[in-house]
């Protein structure tokens, strides 16, 4: 297809808008389900966020509108002034099936089913595997019988001097390669250390169950798509019908007359389509600094307030009163000014047809690659080369794509130059490699201690003193190292890598959660997996001694498993939440909180979707990287996830508030790090194996070349390819379907939510 050249001129006839008039009748009813936008606001349409005292009446309507639940199908419901979701809603039954839940967009149902997959991922590598390898593995006799140890330790003394000769420094190297004991050890690869011919049965075993996750992997995928499907088929969106275009130019014309033309005219081959709605996106930097500015007067106001008497008639709570409001009528106009200010647009819209036919058209007709618009990238957006596939306007190459659900872009963010981008991922990357560094000294400094412990409590039984005191700290140093990173697991990794992703300044929330998904399953394998392996194997050189690797991960996989779904259940951020809230509505009088500050403390604490990705992740990828060398470890993984998956839906249910509609972008990018478990599966075998053994399996040499083919190949496509399912597009008109959005771009858009919701509150 050849490009299409656009002039900059409003001759061409615009197509006659197609007729609204629908009946009563037609309007009432829908062949798919939805949710209407009720327009009957519950308190006056003057709301005001920023009021001092709030309105707790209007707070617990908030968090009622808020909560997780089904939007009631009545007539002339109320709706919250502030978000304008409705607030009669009913509960869904904690054993309902998670496919009910796609009113809050496919993102919750393929989670999970993605959970569900990897117990069912985790179940074939017991039954293949884990089962054969744990029973092995207590019919050794290496961990029973020290006579038989030190006999081993002779005819294998050369991986040993090996070891001695790295870390000479280090008393009595040669006895940490003597089992430890435990009871860690007994079920695990160390106590068949002498039994070869058992390690080659396990090795042949790891090339079924690769080949089982293969087969498992494409069956996944078209279970999502499936599902992806059935909810994007039951539930009428705004995305439905809309795209994203990017790299618009700079004009001196209005934008909206400019594209409407563009898109109704040029998009599809010289096809007729109809816009229905344009909406902008600006530079918003202005309005947040006068927007913190605001918030900073505000705490000035609360401060004043308590400390001398929640008196609203004193002279300067009066004056801040004026400044506030003089600051407000400031930002109105901005915003205002923003929306008539050509130079203000950053070059991106949203523009949605009249039918899912046309969005498709034009999605079509107007394809690029990510070549291109790197190539743009360091042309200023211009397009070098004419003869491009697409729409191309005063020299710029429009980049069309599907649109993300209204609530799900960030438009903080979204007008960020590429530029800024690159700068903050490259600082974000720097402070998430500082970060992992500071988890490697520590986790070291704790196993050293662990290890000049456990030297002392040996010595002191060679000369027959037995002191207590000594054996429980080295005990309790032993198990700091587990307990340490479970901690860091689950407080502290999570929060801090938020943030760094928050630096990176992505422009929808999908892509945001991808980022931080990616990040901290990387940094929880990290912490989890291979600080220890680079300690144990390479720096102290315990493997299967006392306190040593084995007994170190046994114990993570142990708190990994049950820790996290605990903790979950206990749930602190609620209960911190929940302390909170009783602390204001007990003290009303002395409040000052703003009506905006009482709604969010009324509501839920937020759930991150992206944080229990990268649980999930991180259990998966630690099981099978050392699942064969400690097969019990999977069967705690299995019960770890199976608790995991149920407290997670309780939660979601019944304790937290929903503000992401996630895409299925999410799911597949998911899906895609977790067949990273091949490759680790060979990887974790091999270090294993040429470490403690001094050898490497063919088996493992060839599952590595596997998992690495496997990852390269389009495995979505071939899954399309494969198992071909059919999308049906969206039967009825975007007009038809409005009235069943529960939100749409321009009453996400900052810059005309406030006059939207304004319109909302008025209707009846």
């Amino acid at each position: 297809m050849a490009s299409r050249f656009i002039q900059n001129s409003f001759h061409q006839q615009e197509s006659q808008r197609p007729s609204r008039a629908l009946s009563e009748h037609q309007r009432s009813k829908s062949e798919k389900g939805g949710q209407k936008v009720h327009h009957k606001s519950h308190a006056s349409h003057h709301y005001n966020p920023l009021v001092i005292p709030c309105d707790w009446v209007l707070a617990e309507n908030h968090a009622k509108a808020r909560r997780v639940a089904r939007e009631l199908e009545v007539e002339n419901q109320s709706t919250c002034p502030c978000c304008g979701y409705s607030i009669e809603r009913t509960d869904l039954e904690y054993d309902c099936d998670p496919l009910e839940m796609k009113f809050l967009g496919s993102g919750f149902p393929l989670f999970y089913m993605f959970i569900k997959y990897c117990i069912f991922i985790l179940v074939e590598f017991w039954l293949l595997k884990g089962m054969f390898c744990l029973a092995t593995d207590l019919m050794g006799d290496y961990c029973y019988n020290q006579e038989k140890i030190k006999i081993q330790q002779k005819e294998h003394h050369s991986i040993h001097d090996h070891l001695n000769q790295q870390h000479h420094h280090h008393k009595h190297k040669e006895d940490n390669s003597i089992c430890g004991g435990s009871l860690w050890h007994f079920v695990s690869l160390a106590n068949v250390y002498d039994r070869e011919d058992i390690r080659n049965l396990q090795s042949n075993l790891s090339l079924v169950v690769v080949f089982a996750n293969m087969v498992s992997f494409l069956f996944f995928r078209k279970a999502q798509r499936s599902i992806d499907i059935e909810v994007d088929e039951s539930q009428l969106t705004p995305s439905d019908y809309t795209i994203c275009v990017k790299n618009i130019p700079k004009l001196n014309e209005d934008y909206r007359e400019v594209l409407k033309n563009i898109f109704q005219n040029y998009a599809a081959d010289g096809r007729e389509l109809f816009v229905t709605k344009i909406v902008l996106v600006y530079n918003l930097d202005e309005v947040i600094e006068l927007e913190e500015a605001l918030k900073e007067m505000i705490r000035d106001k609360q401060e004043y307030l308590l400390e001398n008497g929640m008196n609203f008639t004193d002279f300067k709570v009066k004056q801040l009163d004026e400044k506030l409001e003089s600051l407000e009528q400031k930002i109105h106009q901005k915003e205002h000014e923003l929306f008539i200010n050509r130079e203000k647009f950053a070059g991106i819209a949203f523009i949605s047809f009249l039918t899912e036919e046309m969005k498709q058209l034009v999605l079509q007709h107007n394809p690029h690659t990510s070549w291109e618009r790197v190539k743009a990238f360091f042309n200023n957006g211009m397009t070098g080369d004419v003869k491009e596939k697409g729409l191309i306007f005063e020299g710029h190459k429009l980049y069309v794509e599907e649109a993300p659900e209204p609530n799900d872009v960030d438009w903080e963010f979204i007008h960020i130059q590429t530029g800024q981008k690159v700068k903050a991922r490259v600082i974000a990357w720097s402070i998430s490699i500082s970060f992992m560094a500071g988890c490697f000294f520590l986790i070291w400094f704790l196993s050293e201690l662990a290890e000049r412990m456990n030297e002392q409590v040996e010595e002191q039984e060679k000369k027959g003193i037995k002191d207590s005191l000594t054996q429980t700290i080295a005990f309790l140093t032993s198990q700091s190292i587990s307990w340490t990173v479970v901690f860091f697991n689950k407080f502290v990794i999570g929060k801090v890598y938020h943030l760094i992703v928050d630096l990176e300044k992505i422009s929808n929330k999908t892509k945001f959660n991808i980022s931080f998904a990616r990040k901290q399953s990387v940094a929880l394998f990290i912490n989890t997996a291979l600080i220890s392996l680079v300690i144990d194997f390479y720096l102290t050189g315990n493997v299967i001694g006392k306190g040593g690797f084995i007994y170190n991960e046994s114990n993570v996989f142990l708190l990994n498993a049950f820790i996290p779904p605990i903790v979950w259940f206990v749930d602190p951020w609620s209960i911190q939440k929940d302390y909170q809230r009783q602390k204001q509505q007990k003290n009303v009088k002395n409040c000052v909180l703003t009506q905006q500050e009482a709604n969010e403390i009324m509501e839920m604490p937020d759930y991150s979707q992206a944080k229990r990705y990268g649980d999930i992740m991180k259990t998966m990828w630690f099981t099978f990287f050392y699942g064969d060398i400690i097969p019990l470890g999977i069967l705690f993984s299995i019960m770890g996830l199976t608790l995991y998956y149920f407290v997670d839906k309780y939660n979601v249910l019944r304790r937290r508030t929903i503000k992401e509609s996630l895409s299925k972008h999410l799911s597949i990018e998911m899906i895609e790090m977790l067949e990273l478990i091949i490759i680790f599966t060979g990887i974790g075998n091999t270090v294993v194996s040429s470490i403690l053994f001094g050898e490497v399996k063919w088996q493992d040499f060839i599952i590595i070349i596997i998992g690495v083919v496997y990852i390269l190949l389009p495995m979505e496509d071939i899954s399309s390819v494969l198992f071909p399912l059919e999308q049906k597009d969206e039967v009825q008109s975007y007009y038809e379907a409005e009235e069943y959005f529960n939100t749409d771009y321009d009453r996400e858009n900052p810059v005309t939510r406030r006059e939207i919701l304004h319109e909302i509150a008025k209707k009846k």
